[in-house]
């Protein structure tokens, strides 16, 4: 913090050797003696980071007491502790109900790296066994790009075949996406609370926030596959016409196009294909006018879910373009 900063004059050495002297109680809070070394990092604003070498490795723990504690407010608890970098997390009780055990072991499925390592009648304790660097998040990003890709084919898929198992699998794969956005968003936190730890990913701060402001449009096209699926459940064996099915799949192919370029624009910091988005969103916006206007003319049991599968389509072009806006700013910052 700015209120704990402390100034110290450079000195010449030797005619040409800059010195400046350490904080006296930064060196007795890391145990640091005269004749150690410690490690010099260049950072990317220009700034020089100072550690001090073999202090071990921070674990941080987080006890929540669940007395009285189950359903979403408890998973929603335990996601927050996990997202906000906790590697060990004890969940203590008087005696912990076995439906609660149940809601932690749901909720562990539902997140990368935490196992149960610990299990007594008032006590669970959930270990990060994930390295940080292990997963890196630009590998995650494009994991999640593959997999709400060939979610929104196999849902438009699904529709065209009526091919409900599909269907079902679709939504099922929602969790990975989920899963991969949760352990991005917890390694931003981790690196802005240790920003030592973005060395881990060869990644720059403003790479990190890059990531992880992409990681929501991409977690939201999971979302809307799943919605999507929804309702071909719902449509069942009801007869759609295949010229408006054809013409779902076309939008649908156009709307994942312009994610696929604002993605590919994120990673090679392509302004130029960035903006080729923002151009095509008009012919895709034209087409989804043309199936909205057919609709009217088709059973309610049809047409009223169909014009939710539109409506998803049309909100995947949008988050297809709030990439290509990240992907504009992101290589804007980075040309100097």
């Amino acid at each position: 913090m700015r209120g704990n900063m402390e100034t110290r004059k450079v000195q010449v050495t030797g005619g040409t050797t800059l010195i400046v002297s350490l904080p006296k109680s930064w060196a007795n809070k890391v145990n640091l003696k005269g004749g150690e070394e410690v490690s010099l990092i260049p950072q990317s604003d220009g700034s020089l980071a100072v550690r001090a070498r073999g202090i071990p490795e921070v674990h941080y723990t987080k006890l929540i007491f669940i007395e009285g504690k189950d359903g979403d407010n408890l998973v929603r608890e335990i996601i927050g502790a996990y997202i906000a970098g906790f590697t060990s997390i004890e969940l203590k009780a008087d005696k912990i109900l076995s439906k609660q055990r149940e809601t932690v072991r749901k909720t562990v499925n539902m997140l990368i790296g935490p196992e149960i390592i610990e299990e007594t009648a008032d006590k669970i304790v959930l270990q990060d066994v994930l390295n940080p660097a292990e997963l890196p998040v630009k590998k995650s990003i494009k994991r999640m790009f593959m997999i709400t890709s060939s979610m929104q084919e196999n849902a438009i898929t699904a529709l065209k075949e009526k091919d409900f198992d599909l269907a079902k699998d679709v939504t099922e794969r929602d969790s990975e996406v989920d899963k991969l956005f949760l352990l991005i968003s917890k390694q931003f936190r981790m690196v802005m609370r240790d920003i030592s730890i973005a060395d881990k990913f060869d990644m720059s701060m403003e790479e990190h926030l890059d990531m992880r402001l992409c990681a929501y449009p991409l977690e939201r096209i999971g979302d809307h596959a799943s919605k999507i699926c929804s309702m071909v459940l719902q449509i069942g064996y009801k007869n759609v016409p295949e010229d408006i099915v054809q013409e779902i799949e076309e939008a649908n192919t156009l709307s994942m196009k312009i994610v696929d370029d604002a993605i590919d624009a994120l990673f090679k910091k392509n302004i130029a294909r960035a903006n080729a988005t923002f151009a095509r969103k008009d012919d895709f916006a034209e087409k989804i006018r043309k199936i909205q206007e057919s609709l009217p003319k088709l059973n309610s049991e049809v047409s009223v879910p169909l014009g939710i599968m539109l409506d998803s389509i049309d909100r995947v072009c949008d988050y297809g373009c709030n990439i290509a806006e990240i992907a504009i700013n992101s290589a804007v910052s980075s040309k100097h």
